[in-house]
């Protein structure tokens, strides 16, 4: 043993030895810390707070953005975004939550306080906008982000004088066809409708076809409302 620590080898060995023992007693130490930790900690209900705050978030943006198309009133979404940040901090007492936000702003759809609407078009839309960031300071969770969009658009395709037919196509966000439209969610100004239909279409994947009780005039004014209630006007003149 004399000889093997006085060579030079015999000691490196020695030294690797204790430094391999150290580790694998530090790393024993830290999992059985891991360990425990991730055991006692309610890490399922963690991630449910945070989706329910997200989830919610992003419905408030959509009811806010239909209350938006029926008063058009410029502050609701701000008003709502400020009362449900408010709320938070009261429903969530204890857990140090924080949830901020920012509104679009000058963007391509020209938003102001995170709200845009371009009606009486014949592509229109109405449109929200807004970025949050999450902090939860019983968790360390610290600038978590997420977006929420609510969008609505309506386009006049054509209009069939003839057989007194309207045909439009209705996104949602992503330019996403809306589905399950019916007769209650369409609207043409100073006439009746009798039916709506939908067909697939080449080109824009969803359409619906309007027929109306009365003759078309040259222009004519369509409204729709979706299952949010988000609603958007859309208007036609033919040549």
């Amino acid at each position: 043993m004399r000889k093997l620590i006085k060579n030079k080898e015999g000691q490196f060995i020695i030294i690797a030895f204790l430094m391999i023992a150290m580790m694998i007693i530090s790393i024993g130490a830290l999992m059985h810390g891991a360990v425990t930790y991730y055991k006692h900690e309610p890490w399922q209900e963690y991630l449910t707070l945070i989706g329910s705050i997200e989830l919610n978030s992003r419905r408030l943006v959509e009811l806010s953005l239909a209350n938006y198309t029926h008063t058009q009133d410029n502050n609701t979404l701000r008003a709502n975004l400020q009362k449900w940040q408010n709320n938070l901090t009261r429903i969530y007492r204890g857990y140090g939550i924080a949830l901020k936000y920012t509104l679009a702003s000058d963007t391509n759809y020209n938003y102001y306080l995170g709200l845009a609407w371009h009606w009486n078009k014949t592509a229109s839309f109405s449109a929200a906008n807004a970025a949050f960031n999450l902090n939860i300071t019983s968790i360390g969770l610290t600038g978590y982000k997420f977006t929420a969009v609510a969008f609505l658009n309506l386009t006049i395709l054509n209009v069939n004088a003839t057989t007194n037919e309207i045909t439009v196509t209705v996104k949602g966000e992503d330019k996403t066809p809306v589905t399950n439209l019916e007769k209650d969610n369409f609207q043409v100004e100073e006439l009746n409708i009798t039916s709506v239909t939908s067909r697939y279409d080449q080109d824009h994947i969803l359409v619906y076809i309007i027929k109306c009780a009365e003759n078309i005039p040259t222009t004519v004014t369509v409204t729709v409302w979706d299952q949010r209630g988000i609603q958007v006007t859309a208007k036609y003149s033919q040549s």
